[in-house]
């Protein structure tokens, strides 16, 4: 019973760490649309946002690595390879768009003006 139960946790963390993650992802590419509307506080406040989700998407990653670690089997099947790379990819998405936001700051204030 407890294998059931220590699979079905995983699954759970596994479905926590996608549905962080893809916010995460998605509130990075808000940033990059509302900096592209020079809106900087607008993409200020979405990169917060991304940054939360990825903290929490990040714990329970970090929860599982603890848990293997420290000698308990985890399912590395198909849907953790997922979770995985949902987190990967969020991951990215965060540090390039706080790139483009500064590009896009750096084109406003190339052009002499602050909105």
């Amino acid at each position: 019973m407890d294998e059931i139960d220590e699979t079905e946790q995983q699954r759970e963390a596994a479905m926590e760490i996608i549905a962080k993650a893809g916010a995460a992802k998605s509130c990075a590419f808000a940033a990059i649309h509302r900096a592209k509307d020079f809106d900087f506080a607008g993409a200020a406040e979405q990169l917060d946002e991304a940054e939360r989700y990825a903290t929490e998407a990040h714990k329970v990653h970090t929860d599982l690595l603890v848990r293997e670690a420290g000698g308990q089997q985890t399912d590395a099947g198909l849907l953790m390879t997922h979770a995985q790379d949902h987190f990967m990819m969020a991951t990215l998405a965060q540090e390039m768009a706080e790139e483009i936001v500064d590009v896009y700051r750096a084109l406003e204030e190339a052009k002499g003006g602050s909105r």
